[in-house]
């Protein structure tokens, strides 16, 4: 543990048990008082309902009687130390005055008002007390100064409180800071796992993750992000070596057979009609390459949202059945046949542009894959908030291992490895279903490959 406790674990804890010590230490000690004034309001309350009994009595029976009462019949006269005695012993001093002389009481000087006062009075440099004065006018010449210390509630009250007040400190400090540097050594333990599991990812980032707490916590959330963020970044990764691979290949292969054509050049340099044959085949394979970045950078687009700005509201089945008869004789003079089938007048808001590449890219899948004398065909049909949209042809299909990974970038399958082309095509039919809102999927248990696009649709 000691090892564990790191400087700044010992400060936090050692600054934290301060603060807390010193607050609970103030409210500690404003209860304390809060109770000692109530206790000294009630010793003024009953002081002076003692003086008001006092002029009372006096009325009534007199001098002599107030004397008994105060047992004060003996008629003493206190001197300075007797009174500071007295007063040593808690007990109360009267001082009995009559037209400006002492009857009998302390000797000592001291101004007392008619209302109770608490007063701290200091008779030497050693003696100090604090008292409780008052004073009760009898009669136009009769006066009674009553000098009060602390009541014994008060006092033992008092102590009680200090010595409480030391213990509770004494103990609260100590338990509180151990209590923080439970939790400073608990945490530093945590994060010590946690940059250990950190270094081991670093490693082996594909794999490795952080432990999840069994208990539901602040540690458990946190390690579950952490793993979801790492999960996402080694999708990415996989994703950009995927790509680099895929670009790799599609530019290995035509670039390989521009320069093998180079260098055929150079052997037949004296042919014209060679030499143009090899420069129609070697522009074919630039033209392949320029078309492979172009899909890229319009895949990218797509993805940014940037076509969002230029969405309008447009008639789907108008843009649909316009491409769909222009594709007629291709699919004819390719020995298929393509059905068309739409509803009229089915509105929605998008990029016609992006609309147009998303049908085109699908017909030339279905013009490329599919067998000859295929039947192709394309149908759109109006639903509740949206259209559905579908393409498809009876043959020869997708692979089932294939189907999850077609909308993948560079991802070819088997049977299209033998043909022309860069793997993007389906991934940019997905990029822009997502910009459109559109949900995209490829029907399983189908004799063909079919793509059903369902379009959200304006019905304003």
């Amino acid at each position: 543990m000691i090892n564990l406790l790191k400087p700044y674990n010992f400060k936090h804890a050692l600054f934290l048990t301060s603060v807390i010590t010193v607050l609970c230490t103030a409210l500690f000690a404003l209860c304390g008082s809060v109770l000692i004034n109530s206790i000294s309001k009630e010793q003024e309350s009953e002081l002076t309902e003692l003086t008001e009994e006092l002029k009372s009595q006096y009325e009534e029976h007199g001098l002599d009687w107030i004397l008994d009462d105060l047992e004060l019949d003996e008629m003493p006269i206190w001197n300075r130390s007797q009174s500071l005695e007295r007063l040593d012993e808690h007990d109360n001093l009267f001082k009995v005055v009559q037209s400006g002389q002492l009857l009998l009481g302390s000797q000592l000087s001291f101004a007392a008002q008619e209302t109770a006062k608490w007063q701290t009075l200091r008779f030497d440099s050693a003696r100090q007390f604090e008292l409780l004065t008052i004073r009760v006018d009898l009669d136009e010449s009769l006066s009674v100064t009553i000098l009060q210390p602390k009541s014994y509630e008060s006092r033992f009250i008092a102590a009680a409180i200090w010595q409480v007040y030391l213990y509770f400190v004494t103990l609260f400090a100590i338990s509180l800071f151990g209590l923080f540097i439970y939790i400073q050594v608990r945490d530093q333990v945590k994060r010590s796992s946690i940059d250990k599991q950190l270094l081991d990812i670093a490693k082996a980032p594909d794999s490795v993750r952080l432990s999840v707490p069994k208990h539901a916590s602040g540690d458990r959330d946190l390690a579950k992000s952490i793993n979801e963020m790492l999960d996402e970044i080694t999708d990415l990764h996989g994703n950009m070596k995927t790509m680099s691979v895929g670009i790799a290949h599609d530019l290995k292969t035509p670039l390989s057979r521009v320069a093998n054509r180079l260098q055929s050049m150079q052997h037949d340099i004296n042919d014209p009609h060679l030499i143009e044959t090899h420069l129609n085949h070697a522009s074919n394979d630039l033209n392949a390459v320029i078309s492979t970045f172009n899909n890229l950078v319009r895949l990218n687009s797509i993805e940014s949202g940037q076509h969002k700005e230029k969405f309008v509201k447009l008639n789907l089945s108008e843009l649909i059945y316009d491409l769909a008869q222009s594709y007629l004789p291709v699919f004819e003079d390719s020995g298929r046949t393509l059905e068309i089938s739409t509803v009229k007048d089915v509105i929605c808001f998008g990029d016609a542009d992006l609309l147009s590449q998303l049908i085109c890219n699908l017909l030339e899948n279905a013009l490329e894959y599919s067998n000859y004398d295929a039947q192709v065909w394309l149908r759109l049909q109006s639903h509740t908030g949206s259209a559905l949209l579908q393409i498809g042809d009876n043959g020869p299909g997708i692979a089932k291992s294939d189907q999850p990974h077609v909308f993948e970038r560079f991802y070819r399958a088997d049977i299209s490895r033998s043909k022309p082309g860069n793997g993007l095509g389906l991934s940019i039919v997905k990029a822009i279903c997502q910009v459109h809102g559109a949900k995209l999927d490829l029907l399983p248990g189908q004799k063909g490959a079919v793509f059903n696009i369902e379009v959200p649709i304006s019905t304003s």
